[in-house]
């Protein structure tokens, strides 16, 4: 289950190839919304805090709110993978690409999800490899989303990568939406980050939660706008 992406090798060609490809169509099954949930597993996590992040998500998917929104999606749904990332080179998907069109599989994405292990500490946050790993992992599934969105949850600012706002402009020009999940739990001026430097894209939002235990509440929140209806 688990496949290693990135490198800095592929994070500029990625930027080199979004640059020229910003409205390029891609063949697959439609999905209304195509999106990636980047959890941070960095070192700056510590373990509870991990599990508050997985089991916020897992509850976020049983959450009968989060359900009918899935519902509401039909008859195309949705398609969702989960990464998880720290480092450059280090992000790793963990549950991947899943059609989630039904009650029943919401529920059942939710069980995988319960299941998740964490991988790595990475001792650096890059918040642009999970960005770019995000797109790349868009890029080469077989689905096709009226709306694409890399999901990126974090507890802190990026402090390994010198070209952020490349691959940021590249990813929105290239028709991603890229949202923002800042967890304040050591730093009460991420959600400001998030919206100056990491969200991207039409709709591009952050939510913020407290602190870790706040982490459910928020996720709830956010995929709520993220599985809303095409039509709104």
């Amino acid at each position: 289950m688990w496949r290693r992406l990135g490198g800095a090798a592929s994070h500029l060609a990625l930027v080199l190839v979004l640059s020229t490809m910003a409205q390029a169509a891609k063949a697959g099954e439609p999905v209304a919304v195509e999106l990636v949930l980047a959890l941070d597993s960095s070192a700056s996590v510590d373990r509870n805090e991990f599990a508050l992040e997985v089991d916020g998500l897992a509850a976020a998917f049983r959450d009968p709110e989060v359900i009918a929104a899935v519902e509401n999606l039909k008859p195309l749904g949705a398609a969702i993978a989960v990464i998880q990332w720290g480092g450059p080179g280090d992000t790793r998907v963990v549950v991947p690409w899943t059609g989630v069109r039904t009650a029943r599989d919401s529920k059942a994405f939710a069980h995988v999800i319960s299941r998740m292990q964490r991988w790595q500490r990475s001792s650096v946050t890059s918040i642009r490899s999970a960005m770019a790993d995000g797109e790349a992992l868009i890029r080469s599934d077989a689905y096709d989303g009226v709306r694409r969105v890399i999901d990126i949850s974090g507890d802190g600012a990026d402090n390994s990568s010198l070209d952020l706002e490349t691959v940021r402009q590249a990813v929105g020009a290239a028709g991603t939406t890229v949202n923002g999940l800042a967890i304040e739990d050591e730093d009460s001026g991420l959600t400001v980050y998030y919206r100056d430097h990491v969200i991207t894209g039409a709709g591009s939002f952050v939510v913020t939660a407290r602190d870790y235990a706040d982490f459910a509440r928020a996720m709830k929140e956010k995929l709520l706008r993220e599985l809303r209806p095409l039509e709104s």
